[in-house]
Order: C-alpha cells, then structure tokens, then sequence
C-alpha cells in the first residue's frame, strides 16, 4: 500500500483508458510497483484487497488494467529480458525470481489452454533464463572464464549421451572426409579420353 504502488497501477489504469500510449510506456521506464501488477494479473487476494485501497476502481478493473499493462508493456517483442520481468539490472536474484514466479502463476500453460498465454510464459523463461544466466556470469572471477564454463559440473567425466552425440559426429565428420578423398582421388586417376 505504499504510495509507489499506486504509481503503477495507476499507470495501467491510464493506459487501459487511453490504449494509444502503450508506444510511449513501452520505451518509458518502468513506474514503482510493477510487483502489485504482477500479484493482481496472479488473481492474488492481498493484492485485490491492497489495490481497492488505492483505486476506488472494482477488482476487476484493476486486474484486467494489470493484466493489460504486463502484456502491452513487459511482454512486448521489443522488451529486454529484464523488462520482461518487470525490474531493471540493478535488482536482485530473489526479486527477479519473485517476479517471474507472479507471471508464472498468472501465464502457467496448465491453469489455461490459451496458446498466447503458453508464448507469453515461453517468453518469461526466456528472459529468465538469460537473468540468471547473467547474474551468475556476473558474480565470475575477473580473470578468466566462469568456472561453470571452464569444468563440467559432474567432475569433468562425459555422460554417455553426450559420449555417443560426440562420437556420432566424429564419425559423421570422418566419412565426409574419406568420401572428399576418394573423389579427388577418382578425378585424378579418371582423365577424359
């Protein structure tokens, strides 16, 4: 209920009235409180309750301004990673985290059949995974590669899989070399009568 949350709904509630400024919000900053939005999109209760104190808007007003807002602004094709999250690169691994989980929960392809919704949660661990792949370079030593890049996390033995992958390339890369030879070899020995 802080006054920074009314920031963002109040945003959305703007953009629902006047569609014509998702251009402008797409390449704004985020306003505070994008967290509320995600937590009514989440049909959340508390945040029902929080955002009727701010509003004197019915819940539904402001769930399908939320809803609104995260898919004409966070969700756009133009956003980066963490816009699509609904935070910035200043923020943390947890509040990214609880970010994502609020659009899960919301977009999840188990609690709804709608194909878009399954693109949209497609598209949130995309950029989820792309955060936390990030953040975790982030936190590397300055010297070199990650140590994550450098050493296989089993201790450095190949799985099978990945054994028979490589192995079926190699021999995949060998034939391709031996038949390149043999026919160089027949064009020279063949000469035209």
């Amino acid at each position: 209920m802080t006054r920074s949350q009314n920031h963002a709904l109040k945003a959305a509630l703007d953009l629902l009235r006047i569609p014509s400024q998702v251009r402008l919000m797409r390449s704004a900053p985020l306003p505070p409180g994008v967290l509320l939005l995600l937590r009514l999109a989440a049909a959340e209760s508390d945040a029902e309750c929080e955002a009727e104190e701010l509003t004197p808007r019915g819940s539904s007003a402001n769930r399908d301004a939320a809803i609104f807002f995260i898919e004409q602004v966070l969700l756009s094709s133009n956003s980066d990673a963490y816009r699509v999250l609904g935070l910035d690169a200043t923020a943390t691994v947890s509040e990214l985290r609880r970010h994502m989980a609020y659009l899960l929960k919301w977009l999840h392809p188990d609690l709804s059949r709608d194909p878009h919704k399954a693109r949209l949660a497609q598209r949130v661990l995309v950029a989820w995974n792309e955060v936390k792949a990030a953040k975790r370079l982030d936190g590397a030593p300055k010297n070199g590669a990650h140590e994550s890049l450098r050493k296989p996390a089993n201790g450095g033995y190949r799985s099978r899989a990945m054994v028979k992958r490589q192995s079926a390339a190699e021999r995949q890369g060998e034939s391709r070399a031996l038949r390149s030879r043999l026919a160089r070899g027949l064009r020279r020995r063949v000469r035209p009568l």
